[in-house]
């Protein structure tokens, strides 16, 4: 067994993480780090930026994730700033952005990075989705979930699909695509 670290508290990503590595030979093992994140609109700049630093401080093999959210027809918006924007915006806010909007489409680009002092491995997978016309579900953590549907998750908004509880979320992850089922392929492949 490989212990990986994996630098986040976020409950939901350690939850993919673990899902996806529960039957290979990786432990991951999240850490709290302090990491001061580059703010900027390129999404693999930051997410190596920040596993740069996550190694400086650990000083072993770790793994960081970020997710970018992309609304075409609003020209990329939210971007990188999702998180900051669940700070600001209500339900009915991105709702509002939407008015009149034909494209409703939103895609979420998953990134993934593995530093082990030596290499700087970084993995991406873009899961597509819409954003509905009425806000379902309950999140006031991250209010955006209420008001999307990702292809993946048959019509169910995220916030719905949380709602399931913790084995529908993780049944989730192991049966869609995600930047953890491509790196786990080619970490396991390396350490052989």
């Amino acid at each position: 067994m490989q212990k990986l670290y994996f630098a986040t508290s976020n409950e939901s990503k350690i939850l993919i993480a673990k899902t996806v590595c529960e039957n290979t030979d990786i432990i991951v093992e999240p850490v709290l780090l302090d990491i001061d994140e580059i703010q900027g609109e390129d999404p693999e700049l930051i997410v190596r930026d920040k596993v740069k630093r996550a190694y400086d401080s650990l000083g072993l093999p770790v793994v960081v994730s970020d997710d970018t959210w992309d609304i075409p027809a609003l020209n990329g918006f939210p971007g990188p700033y999702m998180k900051s924007i669940n700070h600001w915006f209500k339900p009915e806010d991105f709702l509002r952005l939407m008015e009149g909007i034909e494209d409703r489409r939103i895609i979420l680009h998953q990134y993934l990075a593995y530093n082990d002092g030596k290499r700087i491995k970084v993995f991406r997978n873009d899961i597509n989705g819409y954003i509905i016309d009425e806000a379902r579900g309950s999140n006031l953590k991250s209010p955006n979930t209420t008001v999307i549907v990702l292809d993946s998750d048959k019509g169910k908004t995220i916030a719905e699909v949380f709602s399931k509880g913790k084995e529908a979320v993780s049944q989730r992850y192991r049966n869609r695509p995600d930047a953890w089922h491509c790196f786990v392929k080619w970490y396991l492949n390396y350490y052989r």
